[in-house]
């Protein structure tokens, strides 16, 4: 992540933004979590945006950044669960609105040299992560979202970074907070109904059986932890070559969709490369995929709600059993998304069984050092590109820490093609990168 146009970034201040409590309405002072919030990652989550900013139409950035503290305001006056905290026990959230932390910050760099890096190593925008003290022992001092604003020196550019606590906020909400907040920045509005707050710690209460809860003991301090050496890609798929890759498949019962039949096409491309480490032996491969249940079930007043509403979908490579053409492997991933969501009924208790059974298969399988691990998730048609603070548009986006092999799947700007970041550990990027297939259908964008 070194890069000549890209100096150490000084931190300037950082404040607490609560909300403003204007047009406010009473919320419960505690918002009590899900199981499904309980097998969430419990770490911070980052998601960069870099904007442009124009002389002649942005306003300076003393006013863009009292325009996002104000906004940010108006949107915890609805989004009340964000400024909260853990209570003791880290099973609920205190709604005593302590606030969301925002950081100010400059970096001593041009914006377009930092683009043109970027656009070849996408790993710089982690240098723009907001630092996070997390305190283990008590979780109830940490902020649950954190954002900085990073100035380049030019004037010409900025970096928002969000960074949300993943046991409470999912990708759907994260997304979703960011494009709504961008929306009362640029209209100014004070009417805010985004998000629904569903008693899903009821609904969906958290389990307590200890077999299961072993697998969510996930990382919370990067210090105390070794993670393998990650490094990350932005490819581009555009219309075209999704046209080529449906006619490289053939003609399949039910048409995948876009997202189906790229994310096939991508682990068909990294099987390959497990196979050439493990000296040309196919071993078995588990794709995790997270499923969002918003939409996906019969319970309409669901589509907006707040926290972790999604299941992680195990899809399972056993050589032998399927193929290693394109069509095998989109075919496995169909057929595993199919059975999901036809097992998605009305009885919650059905969704908290099936959710149970995959958690519990996923983790015999992420135990297993004879089983690759990979996880893809697909941000697309979440309007993230339209996260317009009044000022334009994002050029460039990243996600995530680089904590697995992944693929994050994004809509380009036109809509029509899909941007990819791929993170993997670095003795495999080189190799995935270079195989034919990828080479063929897939650029660096």
């Amino acid at each position: 992540m070194e890069s000549k146009s890209l100096t150490k970034i000084q931190i300037l201040s950082k404040n607490i933004i609560k909300s403003n409590h204007v047009n406010d309405v009473d919320h419960p002072n505690n918002y009590k979590l899900s199981f499904f919030d309980q097998f969430a990652c419990q770490m911070h989550v980052p998601c960069f945006l870099f904007y442009p900013i124009k002389y002649s139409t942005s306003p300076k950035i003393s006013i863009i950044h009292e325009q996002l503290q104000q906004s940010l305001s108006k949107l915890l006056s609805h989004v009340y669960p964000a400024s909260g905290r853990f209570s003791s026990d880290a099973q609920s959230i205190n709604c005593h609105d302590e606030g969301v932390l925002y950081i100010k910050a400059k970096v001593d760099s041009q914006f377009c040299d930092f683009l043109k890096d970027a656009q070849k190593d996408i790993d710089l925008a982690l240098n723009f992560c907001p630092k996070i003290n997390r305190n283990d022992s008590n979780l109830s001092l940490t902020p649950l979202v954190v954002v900085q604003v990073t100035e380049f020196a030019c004037g010409k550019g900025l970096a928002l970074s969000l960074s949300a606590e993943h046991a409470v906020i999912d990708g759907f909400t994260a997304l979703k907070f960011v494009y709504e907040w961008s929306k009362v920045s640029k209209m100014g509005i004070n009417k805010i109904n985004c998000f629904t707050f569903d008693d899903f710690g009821t609904i969906f209460p958290p389990t307590s059986d200890n077999h299961l809860l072993k697998r969510v003991e996930s990382p919370r301090d990067d210090h105390n932890h070794d993670f393998p050496e990650m490094v990350a890609r932005r490819f581009v798929i555009n219309q075209s070559v999704i046209s080529k890759l449906r006619e490289h498949v053939g003609v399949v019962h039910i048409r995948p969709s876009r997202v189906e039949l790229v994310i096939a096409f991508l682990w068909r491309a990294l099987i390959n490369v497990y196979r050439c480490k493990s000296n040309g032996r196919l071993r078995p491969c588990l794709l995790s995929v997270p499923v969002n249940l918003r939409g996906k079930i019969d319970f309409p007043r669901y589509e907006n709600s707040f926290g972790n509403f999604a299941i992680e979908v195990p899809v399972k490579f056993i050589p032998g059993e399927t193929g290693m053409e394109l069509k095998d492997i989109l075919l496995l991933i169909k057929d595993v998304i199919q059975k999901t969501n036809v097992s998605f009924v009305k009885s919650s208790d059905n969704i908290y069984s099936l959710a149970s059974k995959f958690h519990e298969e996923i983790k015999e399988w992420e135990e297993n050092e004879q089983v690759d691990v990979c996880m893809a998730s697909s941000l697309c048609r979440f309007p993230i590109n339209e996260a317009d603070f009044g000022w334009g548009k994002p050029c460039l986006l990243s996600f995530g820490l680089r904590r697995s092999d992944m693929f994050w799947l994004y809509d380009t700007q036109c809509g029509s093609g899909i941007v990819l970041q791929v993170d993997l550990k670095k003795e495999y990027m080189d190799m995935f990168g270079c195989d034919k297939d990828v080479l063929s259908f897939i650029f660096d964008e």
